[in-house]
């Protein structure tokens, strides 16, 4: 399993915990001993997949769209890409 898929999976958790609340991604990842460097990479990817929306400044970060739809299959796909599984799909991929 791949780190990208942990860090994703507890920031939604803790996003989704938020209830709607920004967070900012690098004290989530203080509080559970991760890199706040990697775990702000994840937000992005998660921003970029459409599932975040962000705030700049005090009191910002970043607080789920739609708490309900991001399930762990969404994340675990969104960074465990179907080559990656597949080995067929490894072997074709150029």
């Amino acid at each position: 399993m791949k780190k990208s898929f942990d860090y994703g999976i507890i920031l939604v958790e803790r996003l989704r915990k938020a209830d709607g609340v920004f967070l900012d991604a690098k004290s989530v990842a203080k509080a559970h001993t991760l890199s706040p460097a990697f775990m702000e990479k994840i937000a992005q990817n998660l921003k970029r997949a459409g599932w975040l929306e962000s705030k700049r400044g005090l009191g910002g970060g970043y607080k789920l769209k739609e708490p309900n739809i991001i399930t762990t299959q969404n994340v675990f796909e969104l960074f465990n890409k179907s080559f990656a599984i597949c080995p067929i799909n490894r072997l074709t991929k150029k």
